[in-house]
């Protein structure tokens, strides 16, 4: 918790970057997404910066966990199972990975499908085989597809895909939908990465709590207009929440024009954890107000505290359908939980850098 408030980190995802999944001729991509790493820290927590072996590794699931419970104050994570990418040759985060980590700790997680076929009837066929092995609670997408050596972006507007894609999560009882947006990652094409085409999906599929991942990066205005007007649409701030380090007064302009013109009900925080570490971001948080000269600037409001419950967990713990109560009583007393009460000077991936994991004494 932070305070009195249950934080819930809304999009987790452990990369597997390792060599052996490396795809050939990706080396220029796979340097800029560490170097985006390496820039998400500022120079106050360098010691989070990840070193290029711990980065460029199967990341470890157990790592990942410890980082979020016992070296940072989040009680909760959804974890996003992610397609290729255009720069692995497999899963990023592979989704038997994550269904695994579910299992061993089901108080402390959930997660999202993912498919990576271009055929529909072969997409909508991975899902359903997903939703029949796994605890599936949501499906992530990523608007492009890779294959043949080219990478493809599809719409989220598209009769032919998307529709026919989302009718099936529906019928297989899924109600939460995540979309990467907003952040170009190449190989893929710029254009997949528009959010000209959520409307018609927010407005056909009204049922489906739709979440715009990487909300804040690029088309604030953008983004406004389709918070305003649709309140199945949710913006997860993966990355955006990056920039309170790295980019202050861009998060608090981001942040101050979502607030005034958005309201809290609809944002959610993300870390985006290994790729960032969720410990800076809240303790930046926790006491968080935009400079008066952005809010006279851009004429703006300032956060509230039901703001910020609202974006650190409340928001995310109504998509899933559960309380607060229920995520403390879960978690009440588990190997994290008496972990982090033992020693509260652990270090940043000290799974990774000292061997051991919370798992061990839960």
């Amino acid at each position: 918790m932070l305070g009195n408030t249950v934080v819930v980190d809304a999009v987790v995802h452990p990369y597997d970057l390792c060599s052996a999944n490396q795809a050939p001729g990706a080396e220029r991509q796979l340097e800029a997404v560490y170097g985006a790493h390496r820039l998400a820290f500022g120079d106050r927590y360098r010691d989070h910066v990840l070193t290029r072996e711990e980065f460029f590794a199967d990341f470890s699931y157990e790592a990942m966990a410890e980082a979020l419970f016992v070296e940072s104050p989040v009680d909760f994570a959804v974890i996003h199972s992610l397609p290729s990418l255009g720069f692995v040759r497999d899963h990023v985060t592979k989704p038997a990975r994550a269904a695994a980590l579910v299992a061993k700790y089901p108080q402390r997680f959930q997660m999202y499908a993912t498919v990576d076929a271009p055929q529909t009837d072969v997409a909508i066929a991975q899902l359903e085989q997903q939703v029949a092995d796994y605890q599936v609670i949501g499906l992530k997408l990523y608007p492009a597809f890779f294959y043949d050596g080219r990478g493809e972006g599809w719409r989220m507007d598209s009769l032919e895909y998307a529709a026919p894609l989302l009718e099936a999560a529906r019928d297989l009882g899924l109600r939460n939908i995540a979309v990467h947006k907003a952040l170009w990652l190449k190989p893929a094409p710029k254009e997949a990465f528009a959010i000209d085409d959520l409307h018609e999906a927010l407005d056909r599929f009204s049922d489906l709590r739709i979440q715009m991942v990487h909300a804040g990066t690029a088309f604030l205005d953008q983004t406004v207009d389709l918070l305003r007007n649709h309140p199945n649409m949710y913006a997860t701030l993966e990355t955006t929440f990056q920039y309170l380090v790295s980019k202050p007064e861009l998060f608090g302009r981001v942040l101050g024009t979502l607030l005034t013109h958005c309201g809290s009900e609809q944002l959610m925080f993300s870390s985006g954890v290994n790729l960032m570490h969720p410990a800076p971001l809240l303790a930046e948080f926790a006491d968080y107000t935009i400079p008066e000269a952005i809010l006279d600037e851009f004429d703006l409001r300032q956060i509230s505290e039901e703001d910020r419950r609202n974006i650190l967990g409340r928001n995310s713990l109504r998509l899933q359908g559960l309380t607060d109560e229920e995520i403390l009583a879960g978690i009440d007393g588990d190997g994290f939980s008496r972990l982090r009460e033992s020693d509260d000077r652990i270090g940043p991936w000290h799974a990774l850098r000292a061997g051991t994991t919370a798992g061990a004494v839960s």
